[in-house]
């Protein structure tokens, strides 16, 4: 006659590992999933950097502007959106300030256009031929939130 088996033999660990492995996976899997459906870079598990957070316009230090380029889905209109892009950018760049600026293709939407954010403010969609009012106007909304965030940081 066998003796009792012990209540931790090989299949025993196995099944208990595979309850750790499920129980350690369950909420970064959850949180992927979440991030996936929403694009919120908050929930995506062990990649949550500065960077993420001010593309998606949640900056925890300091104030950023973000240019957002739109333009029409075609090839010409994509080569006058980088043109257009590393335009904004070198005014910014000259103005000692490094701004964030990406491109958007939306079908139909004609030439490109460039919207600013700053903290909680929108700028724009300004064309290619008034942009640079929507610098200036960018520019002076950074500074004044800049000088907000310094007297708020100081307290």
């Amino acid at each position: 006659m066998d003796p009792d088996p012990l209540p931790f033999g090989p299949r025993r660990q196995i099944s208990t590992l595979a309850a750790l492995v499920v129980a350690a996976a369950t909420p970064a899997t959850l949180a992927l999933s979440y991030y996936h459906l929403t694009g919120d870079p908050a929930f995506r598990p062990l990649a949550l950097t500065v960077d993420r957070l001010a593309d998606f316009g949640q900056v925890t230090d300091g104030v950023v502007i973000r240019a957002v380029i739109r333009f029409d889905a075609t090839e010409n209109s994509k080569a006058a959106a980088l043109t257009f892009a590393q335009l904004v950018h070198g005014s910014f760049y000259a103005k000692g300030i490094e701004a964030r600026v990406s491109i958007l293709p939306v079908p139909g939407s004609g030439p490109p256009t460039v919207t600013f954010q700053v903290a909680n403010g929108r700028y724009g969609p300004f064309p290619a031929s008034t942009a640079a009012t929507g610098i200036e106007s960018a520019l002076q909304a950074f500074h004044l939130a800049e000088g907000w965030y310094a007297e708020r940081t100081a307290e």
